[in-house]
């Protein structure tokens, strides 16, 4: 009886999969037969639609011109992101502390030619540079002096020029002055520095055109200082500096404005570059493939247009390009003709046959329409995992570039096929008749074996899969964006070098309140900030980073007491009495200086502590940083509010977004797809399969970055969810084309043939071509780019291997029990048959 009833059980599931199937079926052919109609529709409107869809381009491009490039290191963070709010209110308080750093070796430091060009070069930096808030040199460096009882704060050189004995004498004092080693001068007094701090705020001069000259100070609005703002007055210093490095004396530019500044130029040029490698590559093989004009223009065209959209849409909501969001020309280019390429393949095949126009471009948009489809929105769908990206130009990559996609499947879908209606296509002759060529009689031979010996393709690529499983065992995060530029470029350059002579071009700020108005003059509060601040300095030795320089109020304390005291350097110490303290910080300020402005509030409540580091990974920081806050809370207590923030913050805390949103971006990409391809296939079971190879490609390229030591970074951790999408769209292909087919025969060898001669052409083509699009990285300026390329192409081409092997083998071992459910009704019958006999002779 319980076999009986199990039996029957079994029935029902096998009836009610195939009207699963049935239905599945008549859904799919509802919806492939409206994209065939869609053939006669877009012929009868072909006008109307044309001149909309070159509205709609031209319309959003033209907003292009508002576009900006921003590669700062606070543009990787949103606007809400607390260290961005920490850093953002510390620039409004003391100003901008990304200096940039000009260092000057020349061969005698203190020979009157020197100093007289020195000044030359700091007097043009101060007044013909834009945006420039400050520029600080052995010219104008603090110089704290008693004489007598008067407390001097002069220039240092500021009455150039001086005879000889008496530069001596000065020469000596800046030697001796511990506050100028690695800030004006290196440690061997050889070479010095120019410090130049931007405007971290600027008027908007929009607004300030309005109010139409009511002078300077008129309550015009201002905003941060704009990425090509500041690119003009970085181009402005290297102008100035340049004539002087060819006359032969050696200067280096440094600091993140500098690299910030690069990294744009070095993107606007790439991009322009990458756009024509890529039309040029992809024109080439479209041409060799087709051999007709139309066949290339008509996908370039529809490729070009999903850009220029794009890129309008991102300028008409004034979202900068970012370092991320370079990729977007290529990448959409490649996206676009993949889809063009699947539409003209089986639409000039039929029309060499001798169909007509409207006739073929249905017999097209029936077979790979909804494929089409499909594989734009699977492609968004990886994109958008993007979205929750805690670092802005990835979150703007996961709104942007699925909107890209969509609007290239439609250009595709709707455009395309009525400018074909307009053409006066010509025939191929003999292209019909020649049967399959070479490439398609190769793959489908490749499918036919993988079929037949279908375990051991999977135990082989098994094999690999876990050979490359230890390979991403060892891969690394490492986001260093010197290390993006070539050896011996000049950025790196400066870089090395100023890290080594002068302790570095970049700070981390930390902000200490001491709780109430004038703390900072108490004593003892100063002296538990100097001893942070020497602490600090130990605490870097020993976590392997170097401190090159510390500024505080500290300094100035013990400054001004020791030239109080005739100058002596045992007195460099911070007084013992409130009353002096406050006495002396209230001299110094009345000698005329402001530099207090840059240590302190006018309320001396926030003390500001200044850490110069040389350049180096994140990473290397954040141990660091971790430690910095547990000595400030054991130094301090907890009633006193210690904030971290400054350059170095917030690219650790860039290092940190990166690195758990992309990983983030894995799974969502995963949770968006794999139901896709579910509904796509119609089965579960078929729908878990065809997502395997599409995640082999990705742990390939994985294991391969580990076995060769390339780290994750900014763009190697893009490869995954940008792979899964493109992955998916051959995989759709092949499993849209295979299931037709099976259905058709029931037979797997047969469908996988079918769809390899009908779809593995194209699958090839747009391969080659997506992994084209990526592979002109490979010619980028900045290493890192250049990997991204190098690698996301091979990931491609490891897509397509595994779609005509181990797609094939899976499918013969999944559809097996297809084959056997099939069998299942005709002995259910039997059972059924032989039971009621049975229960018959009981009765009798």
């Amino acid at each position: 009886m319980r076999a009986w009833q199990g039996t029957g059980r079994m029935a029902g599931r096998v009836v009610d999969s195939a009207r699963a199937v049935r239905w599945d079926m008549a859904l799919r052919d509802r919806i492939e037969g409206h994209f065939r109609q869609w053939s006669y529709v877009s012929a009868r409107w072909r006008v109307p639609i044309i001149v909309g869809m070159l509205a709609l381009a031209g319309t959003l491009g033209s907003q292009i011109p508002k576009l900006e490039i921003d590669a700062s290191t606070q543009a990787f963070l949103h606007r809400d992101d607390p260290a961005r709010v920490a850093y953002n209110a510390f620039r409004e308080r003391f100003g901008n502390d990304q200096l940039i750093l000009i260092a000057l070796r020349p061969p005698q430091l203190f020979d009157q030619a020197f100093l007289e060009t020195l000044g030359e070069l700091h007097t043009a930096l101060l007044n013909d540079v834009p945006y420039v808030e400050d520029v600080t040199s052995l010219i104008n460096v603090r110089e704290t002096r008693g004489e007598g009882d008067e407390l001097i704060v002069r220039d240092l050189l500021e009455d150039l020029p001086l005879p000889a004995a008496e530069l001596e004498v000065i020469r000596e004092r800046a030697l001796r002055n511990p506050t100028y080693h690695n800030f004006m001068l290196s440690e061997d007094g050889r070479t010095t520095a120019i410090l130049i701090e931007l405007q971290a705020l600027t008027t908007d001069p929009d607004a300030q055109d309005l109010l139409g000259g009511f002078g300077e100070n008129s309550d015009a609005p201002v905003k941060d200082l704009t990425g090509p703002q500041e690119q003009t007055a970085i181009a402005a210093i290297l102008e100035i500096i340049e004539p002087l490095r060819d006359g032969g004396l050696e200067i280096h530019a440094a600091g993140s404005a500098i690299t910030s500044a690069q990294l744009s130029t070095e993107m606007s040029e790439d991009m322009a570059l990458f756009l024509v490698l890529s039309l040029l590559a992809v024109a080439a093989f479209l041409f060799m493939l087709f051999r007709r004009a139309s066949a290339v223009l008509l996908p370039l065209t529809v490729v070009l247009l999903a850009v220029v959209s794009t890129f309008g849409m991102m300028g008409l909501v004034n979202r900068p390009l970012g370092v991320p969001t370079q990729i977007l020309p290529s990448f959409l280019l490649a996206v676009g003709i993949g889809g063009a390429v699947h539409l003209l393949t089986t639409f000039f095949r039929q029309y060499d046959s001798g169909a007509s126009c409207e006739d073929a471009l249905a017999h097209a948009l029936h077979h790979s329409g909804l494929a089409i489809v499909m594989t734009a929105l699977t492609t968004a769908g990886g994109l958008v995992s993007f979205v929750v990206a805690e670092v802005q130009p990835v979150a703007d990559l996961g709104i942007f570039a699925p909107l890209g996609v969509l609007l290239g499947v439609t250009y595709c879908m709707v455009l395309l096929p009525a400018i074909l209606h307009c053409l006066p296509l010509t025939r191929l002759p003999g292209s019909s008749d020649a049967g399959p060529d070479r490439i398609t009689r190769v793959l489908t031979w490749l499918g036919d074996r993988c079929v037949r010996r279908a375990k051991a393709v999977v135990i082989c690529m098994s094999v690999v899969l876990v050979f490359a499983l230890g390979g991403a065992t060892r891969l690394e995060f490492n986001y260093d964006p010197i290390r993006w530029f070539p050896p011996g470029d000049p950025i790196r350059l400066a870089t090395e070098f100023t890290d080594q002579e002068l302790g570095g071009a970049i700070s981390l700020e930390v902000l200490v309140d001491s709780g109430r108005e004038n703390g900072l003059h108490e004593p003892e509060f100063l002296q538990r900030l100097d001893k942070f601040q020497a602490s600090a300095e130990a605490l870097g030795e020993d976590g392997g980073v170097r401190i090159g320089k510390s500024f505080s109020i500290v300094e100035v304390s013990k400054e001004i007491h020791e030239a109080l005291h005739e100058n002596r350097p045992e007195y460099r110490v911070i007084p013992d009495e409130r009353r002096a303290v406050a006495q002396e910080l209230l001299l110094f300020e009345n000698s005329g200086t402001d530099d207090l402005e840059e240590l302190t509030d006018p309320y001396f409540r926030h003390a500001r502590l200044t850490f110069k580091l040389p350049y180096a990974s994140p990473d290397e920081y954040q141990p660091f940083i971790r430690s910095l806050e547990d000595l400030a809370h054991e130094t301090f207590g907890p009633d006193i509010d210690v904030t971290v923030t400054g350059h170095v913050n917030l690219m650790t805390r860039a290092l940190d977004a990166i690195s758990v949103s992309l990983r983030k971006s894995y799974v969502i990409a995963l949770a968006i797809i794999t139901p896709l391809m579910f509904l796509l296939l119609g089965t579960v079971r078929t729908g878990t399969a065809a997502m395997v190879p599409n995640l082999a490609p990705i742990l390939l390229t994985l294991g391969l970055m580990g076995w060769l030591g390339i780290p994750l970074d900014t763009f190697t951790l893009m490869i995954g969810s940008i792979a899964i999408g493109l992955a998916v769209d051959d995989t759709i292909h092949f499993m849209h084309g295979f299931r037709r087919f099976h259905n058709e025969s029931q037979d797997t060898p047969t469908a996988v043939r079918r769809t390899l001669e009908t779809t593995g052409h194209a699958l090839l083509v747009t391969s080659v071509v997506l992994s084209l699009s990526f592979f002109v990285y490979g010619f980028a300026s900045l290493t890192n780019l250049a990997r991204f390329g190098l690698l996301t192409g091979s990931t491609i081409l490891f897509a397509f291997m595994a779609d005509i092997t181990l797609s094939p083998a899976l499918m013969a071992l999944s559809t097996r029990g297809d084959r056997l459910a099939a069998a299942r009704p005709a002995r259910f019958r039997r059972i059924w048959k032989q039971g009621f006999q049975r229960l018959a002779g009981a009765f009798r």
